[in-house]
């Protein structure tokens, strides 16, 4: 595959660029304590740990693969952590989007449902705890632990030609209805909904939750839209291949597996960068400004340093020798 290296190139340098792009936002985001309180960056936060993985560990696999048209490490152990690594992050990225979409209409419409501490570990954490623990318990399961007749790892092949998770009838059927379709679906439903509940129910919001309600919306509807056309097509091919129209292993079909499910963890980091809170992108602007013209800000003080200098030399001296008295009469 090494005619595609103009792709690849590209590909490298917004894989590059995303990864910087994370680990920015995530620095700010832990130096800034009042962005980790809120309840809305939360998930966001989520999303841009799971994207630095993907970006910096299973894209690159890809990337060797691509190249060489074989995987890196050829042993059973590194064919069982590509399929863990790549299947746990995808559907992991996959549920906390549908629920950062959901959510997003509890925040927006019932914020007050999360003003006790209580409710916030019920609607909030918990579910992100539950989504992390199954996503990674289930790929660990059918990626290491499930066996089936046409399990033969292929070093030539992508993720080693797959384990028994696709492999499998019920376990490809399982993967493909509820771990792909439906939150995607889900996503979907959500997205659209949000839009037109705020236009309904725009009258009813104050003016600081209206412009709260409104940069939520628009973050989620980008977010949702380039996972939407990642996924959706992605689970259209799988239910194909399910039903023998299409084969797993053919070149056309293998190469956008590949890179079709890397679409959302290199944008993600851009969207949440166009999209975060007023605040942090303030921060970020002044940074900027600072290193763009810190050669230019030193030149002015030294100049305004040395024009102060002269101006206290070249002035004259205030007279302070005591005037004579004259009398009255004189």
């Amino acid at each position: 595959m090494k005619s595609g290296i103009a792709g690849l190139v590209c590909l490298v340098i917004v894989q590059i660029s995303s990864f910087l792009c994370v680990l920015y936002i995530l620095f700010n985001c832990i130096k800034n304590k009042s962005t980790l309180r809120s309840l809305p960056n939360h998930l966001i936060i989520c999303l841009l740990v799971v994207c630095s993985w993907t970006i910096s560990i299973d894209l690159m696999n890809t990337e060797y693969y691509y190249w060489n048209d074989f995987v890196p490490i050829q042993t059973t152990w590194a064919c069982q952590f590509y399929n863990v690594s790549f299947f746990s992050t995808s559907t992991l990225n996959r549920f906390l989007m549908a629920f950062m979409a959901i959510e997003r209409h509890f925040l927006v419409f019932r914020h007050q449902l999360y003003r006790t501490r209580r409710s916030r570990y019920l609607l909030h954490y918990f579910p992100i705890l539950i989504i992390i623990i199954y996503s990674c318990t289930y790929s660990i399961y059918t990626d290491i632990f499930l066996t089936c007749p046409l399990l033969r790892f292929r070093y030539t092949r992508f993720l080693c030609g797959y384990t028994c998770s696709l492999l499998s009838k019920n376990a490809s059927t399982m993967f493909l209805w509820f771990q792909l379709f439906t939150p995607t679906v889900v996503t979907c439903i959500a997205c659209f909904l949000l839009p037109i509940r705020f236009l309904f129910q725009k009258r009813n919001l104050q003016r600081l939750q209206w412009r709260r309600a409104r940069k939520m919306i628009v973050q989620m509807i980008i977010i949702a839209g380039a996972y939407i056309l990642s996924w959706l097509p992605y689970a259209i091919i799988l239910q194909l291949a399910t039903i023998n129209l299409i084969s797993l292993t053919s070149d056309t079909t293998v190469e956008y597996m590949i890179f079709d499910s890397y679409v959302t963890s290199l944008l993600t980091p851009f969207i949440c960068l166009h999209t975060i809170s007023e605040r942090l992108k303030l921060d970020i602007i002044k940074r900027m400004i600072r290193f763009c013209f810190v050669q230019r800000q030193n030149t002015v003080h030294v100049q305004t340093a040395l024009a102060t200098t002269n101006q206290c030399r070249t002035a004259k001296p205030p007279n302070i020798l005591p005037q004579k008295r004259t009398s009255c009469g004189s």
